[in-house]
């Protein structure tokens, strides 16, 4: 099995990953996709214009679930990872004595705090400015990116089949 890995680009590394086992197909390529993905999110960190900072701490990178990945056709055993802000955050109302006389208990609020501005940075409005900053970091980051892809996944794939027992 040794003998037969290659890699050649992104589309070698693909095919590579659709030849392993099961166990070893799944997370060399989410640690190699999350890779990827911070190196565009450090380069939109730097971009974005910075007031206080909050708005660069919220730009993550996610994995999408299940129903977004089979949305986006990325296959049974694909991965699709996402760099963008995070968007509101939901919390429930705790069991206090409080919450239970106004009955909202369970119930879900959206939390203050989050950047809900960062479209109008990115995009502009009638009366500002575009200040893009996702945008040109994944241009000028996107090769970079996908050479880290390639590299983790293949560290990643030797590691999970040096614990199988099988040697590169």
């Amino acid at each position: 099995m040794a003998e037969e890995l290659q890699l050649h680009g992104l589309k070698g590394l693909l095919t590579t990953l659709r030849g392993l086992p099961d166990e070893v197909r799944g997370k060399p390529l989410r640690t190699g996709m999350r890779k990827g993905g911070n190196i565009i999110r450090d380069e939109a960190r730097n971009r974005v214009v910075k007031h206080s900072g909050f708005l660069a701490s919220e730009i993550v990178v996610r994995r999408a679930n299940a129903r977004n990945r089979r949305r986006a056709g990325v296959g049974k055993d694909g991965e699709y990872f996402t760099v963008g802000v995070r968007v509101g955050r939901k919390a429930k109302y705790s069991n206090t004595k409080r919450n239970q006389r106004l009955r909202r208990v369970g119930k879900v609020y959206e939390t203050t705090g989050w950047a809900h501005y960062w479209r109008h940075v990115e995009f502009g409005t009638k009366k500002m400015a575009a200040k893009p900053f996702l945008t040109p970091s994944a241009e000028a980051r996107g090769p970079q990116a996908a050479q880290a892809i390639i590299n983790e996944t293949w560290i990643a794939i030797t590691r999970a089949l040096k614990r199988k027992g099988w040697v590169l």
